[in-house]
């Protein structure tokens, strides 16, 4: 089992680290990341089970960060230790499914009882997995002695196109033409050639770059209009996808 700490403060990652006996409960690997873009690689290139996050970090916050989790790696297990109490961070923290929301310091004891619950929803999201992927198997082995259509891909990629600017989730798509995730995700890439994320991505960026070059709007609106109320975040995104900051992308271009 691995956990994540996330903070960018490198005293409180070794404080969590000597205040918590982290291989009592199965855990063999404890990684850092001090930013949401070095957790992010963290988690794109390992399994992480369990992440401890702080909120305020640079260029990013941890809400920003779980967000990503919640989109990408949704079976992740996340709790939130920070300093700060105000009660709008907690109700964001629920909305993205965190775990728990601890307030610093956290005591040995806080730390052992937070653990405890996260490797037992661990186990709980390990079972729940298996017993979907033996029924979407079984689904899936139905579909298959079918005649396949592109009628459901192409229901999903409409209602992509119609609701770019809002939140759009791979669970939330499947079921709206009543298909598993993953039966939805094969016909999709088999149609289109990426997976729904890649193509959402895709879309959000390509309609991005295209009102920053040829629209007067500010570039928070476009971020929220493109499905990334968070403005920061959707910066990062941007430019991972294009090598500019949306400033910059808007700036080349009206140079040009």
């Amino acid at each position: 089992m691995i956990l994540l700490i996330v903070d960018d403060e490198k005293l409180a990652v070794e404080g969590i680290k000597a205040n918590a006996d982290f291989s009592a409960y199965g855990v063999t690997q404890v990684l850092a990341a001090y930013s949401m873009k070095q957790a992010i690689r963290v988690m794109e290139e390992n399994d992480v089970d369990i992440i401890l996050c702080d909120i305020e970090m640079p260029n990013g916050s941890g809400l920003d960060f779980l967000k990503w989790v919640r989109e990408y790696k949704p079976d992740t297990v996340s709790v939130i230790l920070t300093s700060h109490s105000e009660f709008r961070f907690a109700q964001q923290a629920v909305h993205l499914a965190c775990m728990e929301y601890i307030l610093k310091p956290a005591t040995p004891d806080i730390l052992d009882s937070i653990l405890s619950q996260a490797v037992r929803r661990v186990s709980q999201n390990a079972s729940d997995a298996q017993a979907k992927k033996l029924g979407e198997a079984y689904v899936n082995r139905v579909y298959d002695t079918e005649e396949e259509t592109p009628t459901q891909a192409e229901q999903v990629r409409k209602y992509i196109m119609e609701h770019i600017g809002e939140e759009l989730t791979l669970g939330a798509l499947a079921s709206k033409v009543y298909l598993s995730q993953n039966h939805l995700i094969r016909i999709f890439k088999k149609q289109y050639g990426k997976t729904v994320m890649e193509y959402i991505t895709d879309c959000r960026m390509s309609l991005a770059e295209k009102l920053l070059k040829d629209s007067s709007l500010t570039v928070t609106a476009i971020s929220a209009k493109v499905g990334y109320p968070n403005y920061s975040y959707f910066s990062q995104c941007f430019k991972r996808y294009t090598g500019y900051t949306p400033s910059q992308y808007r700036n080349k271009f009206r140079n040009e």
